[in-house]
């Protein structure tokens, strides 16, 4: 009786084991299973997203209206320009740049005098700046030569800058050639604006290019603003510069006849020059 008892113990131990066993496994098997298939879903919060789009490309408003252009009518004969003259605000510009034309940045000491000379591709001297002692920082040269004339955008110049010590040692440092796309010069008078034929007009022959319409655009701002009743007059000699005139033109909204042609004083000018007044 005693060794059944032991035999039925002994059994029944055997099949907890077993089913223990069994149970490792199968939770074993199942926790790979699950791990193997588990989807995680949670609600994420949705930020805004922000895109930083140019559109100016795309939109073109063909009418522009400025105060102190539109002539409106207040009876009588009267219009707004009789009573006051009001203008936006100074034209915004990206490719247009204004003076100086170039910064030159100096660090010399114990010098008695200094110059600086600036020269046109052909080796003739174009503007001097000069000075006494120890030259700025910093000196600006606002494109004008010795002549009171702008540069030429669009060709090449070169410069050099001359040292001469209290002893009367004098050292020159010859600088690199540099050219311009555009500038503009303003007086109390008018208004000038020289931009490269490079920048406007194809070198093949195709016409004009697509940064063109750009500088367009910047030059309609210059005439809104500088010169409300059209008082304009251009200059270039470039097979396709009446292309660019229609193109302005049309910009503006009036006839091409609003420029007034100026004669042309070299043939080896190789940019287009505006004035406004």
């Amino acid at each position: 009786m005693r060794f059944l008892i032991v035999i039925i113990s002994f059994l029944v131990f055997t099949t907890l084991i077993a089913q223990t066993s069994s149970d490792a496994g199968n939770q074993a098997l199942e926790d790979v299973v699950v791990k193997g298939t588990y989807q995680m879903k949670t609600d994420k919060e949705k930020l805004p997203i922000s895109l930083k789009a140019d559109f100016s490309n795309l939109v073109e408003i063909p009418e522009r209206i400025h105060w102190s252009v539109v002539p409106w009518q207040l009876g009588k004969g009267q219009t707004t320009l009789d009573l006051f003259s009001c203008k936006t605000s100074d034209p915004r510009l990206t490719r247009i740049m204004p003076a100086p034309a170039k910064i030159f940045h100096l660090n010399f000491k114990d010098l008695s005098n200094w110059k600086i000379d600036i020269f046109r591709s052909d080796g003739q001297n174009f503007r001097t700046i000069s000075g006494e002692g120890d030259p700025p920082k910093t000196v600006a040269w606002d494109g004008r030569g010795n002549d009171g004339k702008p540069l030429v955008p669009g060709e090449s110049y070169a410069y050099s800058f001359t040292a001469v010590d209290r002893a009367g040692n004098r050292r020159t440092f010859p600088g690199e050639a540099f050219s311009l796309p555009c500038l503009y010069l303003k007086n109390e008078e008018e208004v000038w604006i020289g931009i490269s034929n490079n920048c406007l007009f194809s070198t093949e022959g195709y016409g004009l290019l697509k940064t063109a319409e750009e500088y367009a655009n910047e030059l309609v701002n210059f005439i809104y603003y500088y010169s409300p009743n059209g008082n304009i007059k251009i200059q270039g000699n470039h097979p396709d510069v009446d292309k660019f005139l229609d193109l302005l033109s049309q910009k503006l909204g009036r006839e091409v006849s609003i420029f007034q042609r100026v004669l042309t004083e070299s043939a080896g000018e190789n940019c287009f020059q505006l004035w406004a007044n």
